[in-house]
């Protein structure tokens, strides 16, 4: 979750103020999760004390989800 913006998601231990956009992660993690070869994923760091209303992680796991579930629907076809 690093390498996303700072205005995205500041509840990060390495926040990063040139991180990536939404859109530049969901085509990032669309191309990796659509090679064969991709059998597994760690997310880290996500620090809750730094989210207390819990806004970035609900929509950082939203877009995370719909690439996952936009991946999977290609793999059905």
């Amino acid at each position: 979750m690093d390498v996303l913006n700072d205005d995205i998601i500041p509840a990060i231990d390495s926040r990063t103020a040139d991180g990536l956009s939404y859109d530049e992660f969901d085509s990032i993690l669309t191309l990796l999760l659509a090679d064969t070869k991709a059998i597994g994923m760690e997310i880290t760091i996500l620090d809750p004390e730094l989210d207390p209303s819990g806004e970035y992680t609900a929509a950082f796991v939203q877009h995370f989800c719909n690439t996952v579930n936009e991946v999977r629907k290609k793999w059905n076809k």
